[in-house]
Formats: structure tokens, sequence, C-alpha cells
């Protein structure tokens, strides 16, 4: 039986989907509408109780959270080569650097599109968001530390779960305005550029009906930022952002 895989489509959830693709794994992938409830029934509560995507349905359970379902779809097929050594510390290093992506990179872009999930007040909103850019050069300086050798991908030579994961982060930077100094980060956009030319990549963004990577995360006007108790809505009805 295929697993079945819920996300929403342009969020964060891309970055498990493209590793689903990679892995060659056969599997149902079920698009769901935050803005419409899809995440709120009881059905979608039985598998992911706390109501996020993405959401992978195993024969064993389900699992949440892409760095989890990232890490076992790494080991359940190791055949597509997805950790720099299959190894516990090779499974070790990918999760260290999909966890700071996960707690550090994501929640500061969410400070700029979430504000209210952390403050109250539009002069807290706006302190919060004014802070971004100088939080994501700083973290996003530390992976261009990582990447000015030369490296084609995050852990060296071999693509793993890391690449499609800050290929996520860093496709949203440009929206709604650069978010931090992307001149200070040529290697991070030319990994970029290496992870969106892959074919599982381009499979992914079709079969999410995201014509150009600039869509993803909510392109400029597209997208209605910080919604009372909702994800942020693209214009053309779907959802999207930063989960």
């Amino acid at each position: 039986m295929p697993m079945k895989f819920f996300y929403a489509p342009g969020a964060c959830p891309v970055a498990s989907h493209i590793t689903l693709e990679e892995c060659g794994a056969q599997y149902e992938g079920i698009a769901v509408n935050v803005l419409k409830g899809d995440t709120s029934t009881p059905e979608f509560l039985a598998i992911s109780p706390r109501g996020f995507v993405p959401v992978l349905v195993t024969d064993e359970g389900p699992i949440t959270e892409n760095v989890a379902i990232m890490a076992y779809l790494a080991q359940t097929f190791p055949e597509a080569g997805l950790l720099p050594a299959q190894t516990p510390f090779g499974l070790a290093t990918v999760n260290a650097f999909n966890s700071f992506l996960a707690t550090t990179i994501h929640i500061t872009l969410r400070h700029f599109s979430r504000p209210r999930m952390f403050a109250d007040g539009e002069v807290a909103h706006a302190a919060l968001r004014a802070k971004v850019p100088e939080m994501l050069n700083y973290y996003f300086g530390k992976v261009e530390d990582i990447l000015k050798d030369g490296r084609p991908f995050v852990h060296g030579d071999r693509y793993t779960t890391s690449d499609p994961y800050l290929f996520i982060y860093s496709s949203y930077l440009h929206w709604p305005t650069d978010r931090c100094d992307m001149s200070a980060i040529p290697h991070v956009l030319a990994h970029r550029e290496r992870v969106l030319a892959r074919p599982a990549t381009q499979r992914v963004l079709a079969l999410e009906g995201i014509p150009d990577p600039a869509l993803l995360g909510g392109e400029k006007s597209q997208i209605v930022l910080d919604a009372p108790g909702v994800m942020p809505a693209r214009a053309d009805g779907g959802t999207s952002a930063l989960l």
C-alpha cells in the first residue's frame, strides 16, 4: 500500500515532497487547503494532532515534521544515498543542520510573516519585522560559510535531505522584498539554483502547481500577511506560506 503525503502547496512541505521524489517512493500526494479547514477536521487531526502539514502516513503510522519525515525516508530508501554516510553519525549530521533550519531560520522568517504569533500590537509587530533582516544576515551567513569552499551541496559532494530543505528557505528570501543582503550569500543562491535544476524538484513544483519558484511561500502581492488565526492565503485561492 503506497504511503500518503499531505502537504500545503508551495509551503515548507515542499522539502519532504522533493525527498519523496528523490527516493523514487511510491506515494499518494494529497494537497490540503488550510484556509478551508482541511487540517482542522477530526479525520486530519487523527493523523496530525497539532493540525500541521506535512504528514506522511506509512504502514507503521503517521509521521509529522519535515525533519522527521526526511530522516525516515533517507533510512527507508538507503539506495537513494540521501545521507552523507549511511551511519548514525551521518544521520545525526543531517539532522543537526535540518534542525537548525527548522528551529532557527524558519522561526526567524515567521517573525516577519506571522508576528502576531509572538507579540500583540502594531508597534511590536513592526519591531519584530525590523529585526528579521539582521538575523537572517547572521544565520544565512553561517550557511554561506559552509558552502563557500565550493562544495556543491550542504554536506559536500553528495546531495542529502539538507539540500531541498535549504532550498525552501533560500527561495523565501526574495519575498515580499529581499529579506537579507543577497550580495553576501552568493554560494547559498548558487546552491538554490542547483537544487532547482534537479528533476525531482521540477516534478514537485509541477505537481504542486508552482510554475515559478518565486511562488514558494507566496509571491510578491499574492499573499495575505498575518491573517488572524489562519494561514496566509495566495490570491489564486491556494494555501501557502511559512508554516
